[in-house]
């Protein structure tokens, strides 16, 4: 019979543990999310609210397939706790803080939700278009006048006419591309001008 009062206390003893450590455990009241409102790729705060009555595991899980599980202790790890997270998704994602089994602690009591809503980034601005590069007018050689019936637009050709007394240039002119230089015998005449074989294409 001795025996037997021993066991019923010991037993007794642990009922009273087992019913004390659940009430011990933590309870989450609350969670929320700053800001509610965010962009694929920024990071949102996620913060779980409670009470600490003891050791308990706290799972938050983000909507998206990804779950935090950890350990609140009071007097270390006491609430609130707070979370990082970003998503790689534009749309409404729900969280749920909720008790989770964390090694020997037993999962928090208590479950809380929050939605954040996640949009799109927005798209950088187009460069402006670069303005087309100004067509360089015809110049002459001094001494040389341009002959404005010659000037072609679209090839660039144009003829310059030599003034009374003009001396002949020491140097030729920079033809713009398509076009190459040319001068009479006399150089009364000179300019650019569309090579005779691509003018015949």
């Amino acid at each position: 019979m001795k025996t037997f009062g021993k066991v019923s206390t010991a037993l007794a003893a642990l009922c009273m543990a087992g019913a004390a450590g659940v009430a011990l455990a933590g309870n989450i009241s609350g969670v929320k999310v700053e800001p509610a409102n965010t962009q694929v790729g920024q990071q949102v705060k996620v913060i779980v609210t409670g009470e600490d009555e003891g050791i308990c595991g706290l799972r938050v899980e983000y909507g998206n397939g990804d779950v935090d599980v950890t350990k609140m202790s009071k007097g270390k790890d006491d609430f609130p706790r707070s979370f990082m997270k970003s998503y790689n998704k534009a749309g409404t994602y729900t969280i749920v803080a909720k008790g989770g089994r964390d090694g020997s602690a037993f999962g928090c009591t208590g479950e809380a939700r929050a939605q954040v809503v996640v949009a799109e980034a927005p798209k950088p601005a187009a460069a402006p278009a670069a303005a087309p590069a100004a067509a360089t007018a015809p110049a002459c050689p001094e001494g040389y006048n341009l002959n404005a019936k010659s000037v072609n637009k679209k090839t660039g050709a144009f003829t310059c006419a030599a003034k009374k007394g003009a001396k002949k240039p020491e140097k030729d002119l920079a033809c713009p591309a398509g076009t190459e230089y040319f001068a009479n015998a006399k150089a009364t005449s000179l300019g650019c001008r569309v090579p005779k074989a691509a003018a015949k294409k």
